[in-house]
């Protein structure tokens, strides 16, 4: 069988949220990725993994959506108050820097003051940094 229909280019997104013990608040931000705002769902969009770590906090939800479909991060950061997105990989254009390059360039680990960040889409984040998303072309 073949087929003259280009495969998906597809973009993971990694959301890093500063939030696991209310695991009702991590699954409204997955859902908020996967529906529209008439309720109906994204068709070609996926929630890969939800990891949470009680003790730190934390989550990280993993989704897969068509590259195209990476007004997903304007979306976020309408529907979830304080949302900051960090483009990498093929969907950091020109530059294409990895996450690694990203996270260094901007002292993410380092910086104790985030005034001078300035995310790809969204807010600024603050000291809580209560969602960032990486956005990666795959």
């Amino acid at each position: 069988m073949s087929s003259s229909r280009l495969g998906l280019r597809l973009a993971a997104c990694l959301l890093n949220i500063s939030e696991a013990r209310r695991k009702n608040v991590v699954e409204k931000i997955a859902k908020a990725a996967l529906f529209e705002e008439n309720g109906n769902e994204h068709s070609e969009a996926t929630v890969l993994n939800i990891f949470s770590d009680y003790d730190y906090n934390r989550s990280v939800i993993t989704i897969a959506a068509p590259i195209e479909k990476l007004g997903l991060a304007e979306k976020l950061t309408i529907h979830v108050p304080g949302c900051s997105v960090f483009l990498f990989g093929e969907a950091d254009q020109p530059e294409k820097r990895s996450l690694v390059q990203r996270r260094k360039q901007l002292g993410w680990f380092s910086r104790r003051e985030f005034k001078s960040l300035k995310p790809d889409v969204g807010t600024m984040p603050d000291k809580r940094c209560g969602l960032t998303a990486c956005f990666r072309a795959l």
